[in-house]
């Protein structure tokens, strides 16, 4: 319905036998969960829902795709082992639903809108985050319950935040009491909510010390890595965990070195000396924090902190927590120097499809396009000058046009008939945008011939572009002669 409002070891077989086991165990604990409905205005489109694997890096994972019919009709089928939150991505609008395994969710979608050309192409564009409404659900369901404490919550937390002669304890507590007595279930993962925000607003009435809400609420306790007030009390009181500042709950005596000896073992040590972090899954989970938020403090050398993320993601007990170190390192490596560049495969107007993995063996000056842009056109132009002098044996050029309509593409290649070089459409590809960092037009990459970066960001072709050029492809060679040789005397 549509609101128009809105590692094989000695053990061997035993082992491998037991690993299928837990595997087959853990998969066929994921049921299915249903999200259906009818939004005539969105007919012939296909949605997407996403879940956020972690609330560490807080990447966004699609986990289904429904195709709109022509009566509106859509259905979403989610694999889910847990209460777990799914976000709606309808471009203008985020929706947000909380499905528990084998549950159906009729829900109710606002009206289609149309989003503006510019916030299509840019890539930080925030839409409108709403709850999705259910209209099948009793009135126990989490997408009733949680909005209705969210309201409660936010009027709370006005009143505090607005107060001239502040919160006492006992105050704070009159409220907390007061919203609590308006929800009467028994439901844990919303009870778990709500414990969390309100030790949330605890911290923000009358700063109640970060080291006692540490030990009541995250030492010895279940990690709630699908409930997003846990998420966020986590991130306030361990926000950059080994940045060794007053406000830190942890200290930071051997951080320094487990980071710079690039160790794992070491690092957990360390944390777990800490009375507060003597489990060791809080222990983990406290070190993947760290390590993460210290990768954008500029605390620690990145390469030192990525090393003890690939070591944490080889060495860590639990299964889950080597899957966001993995996740982690591709990240924040994607246009580090010196790493794989993320990938991508895209059509040019007369259908052949490039990537840069298909282009290994060349140097690929990759450009990124916005036909509004001024400086874009003029860099265009001379890039055909590039072209005529560098053959394509030695450099690949791929151009990435950004623009709404593949059919702007179709007319601008009209318009320049003598490039001789894949242009591509982005294909509506926001996350490609993101992964590359596309924060203005025209921006350039160089990939050498191994699909590394080399550089970020490379020369516009106004800049020196063929000098530049021949000493990467200089030093390339003199390295690949350094290899082969090194090789030759083992």
């Amino acid at each position: 319905m549509e609101n128009k409002t809105i590692f094989f070891s000695t053990y061997g077989s035993w082992v491998f036998g037991l690993l299928i086991f837990v595997t087959v165990a853990l998969n066929s604990s994921a049921q299915t969960a249903t999200i259906t409905g009818n939004a005539k205005t969105y007919a012939g489109d296909t949605l997407h829902a996403y879940m956020i694997e972690d609330f560490i890096t807080k990447q966004e994972t699609e986990v289904s795709a429904a195709s709109v019919d022509a009566d509106g009709n859509f259905t979403f089928k989610i694999k889910v082992s847990q209460t777990s939150v799914v976000y709606i991505d309808l471009t203008v609008f985020k929706g947000i639903i909380f499905v528990q395994p084998g549950k159906i969710y009729e829900v109710v979608l606002p009206q289609k809108q149309k989003i503006r050309p510019d916030d299509e192409l840019n890539p930080f564009f925030k839409p409108m985050v709403f709850y999705v409404k259910c209209v099948n659900n009793a009135d126990d369901d989490l997408n009733s319950l949680i909005p209705q404490f969210d309201r409660e919550y936010s009027r709370a937390l006005s009143i505090i935040l607005n107060s001239t002669s502040g919160f006492s304890k006992k105050m704070t507590d009159s409220i907390e009491n007061i919203i609590n007595g308006k929800f009467n279930t028994e439901n844990s993962f919303f009870s778990d909510y709500k414990n969390y925000r309100f030790a949330m607003l605890d911290y923000t009435a009358y700063r109640r010390k970060k080291d006692d809400i540490v030990t009541n609420f995250f030492s010895n306790k279940p990690i709630l890595t699908q409930n997003p007030a846990y998420a966020d009390l986590f991130d306030e009181m361990l926000a950059n965990p080994f940045s060794g500042g007053s406000n830190s709950v942890l200290a930071v005596k051997g951080i320094y070195s487990g980071i710079y000896d690039r160790s794992y073992d070491k690092l957990k040590r360390t944390v777990t000396k800490d009375s507060k972090f003597k489990d060791q899954r809080l222990a983990d989970y406290v070190i993947l924090k760290g390590l993460h938020d210290s990768y954008f403090s500029d605390s620690f050398p990145k390469e030192a902190i990525i090393a003890v993320i690939d070591s944490f993601a080889m060495m860590s007990p639990n299964r889950d927590f080597r899957n966001i170190a993995d996740r982690m390192v591709c990240s924040l490596t994607k246009l580090m120097i010196g790493y794989p560049v993320p990938q991508f495969s895209l059509e040019d107007v007369d259908g052949n499809k490039y990537s840069p993995a298909g282009e290994r063996g060349k140097f690929i000056y990759l450009t990124f396009f916005n036909p509004r842009s001024y400086t874009a056109l003029g860099d265009f132009d001379l890039i055909k000058s590039i072209r005529k002098e560098i053959p394509p044996e030695t450099l690949q050029i791929i151009t990435i046009f950004v623009s709404p309509n593949r059919k702007d593409l179709e007319n601008f290649m009209r318009q320049n008939p003598d490039c001789n070089w894949p242009v591509v459409w982005y294909n509506g590809d926001k996350t490609l945008l993101k992964d590359y960092n596309i924060r203005a037009y025209p921006t350039y990459y160089m990939i050498n011939p191994a699909g590394n970066l080399v550089m970020n960001p490379a020369p516009s072709p106004t800049e020196n572009f063929g000098q530049r050029l021949d000493a990467l492809v200089r030093n390339w060679k003199i390295e690949q002669y350094r290899t082969r040789t090194s090789e030759g005397l083992r």
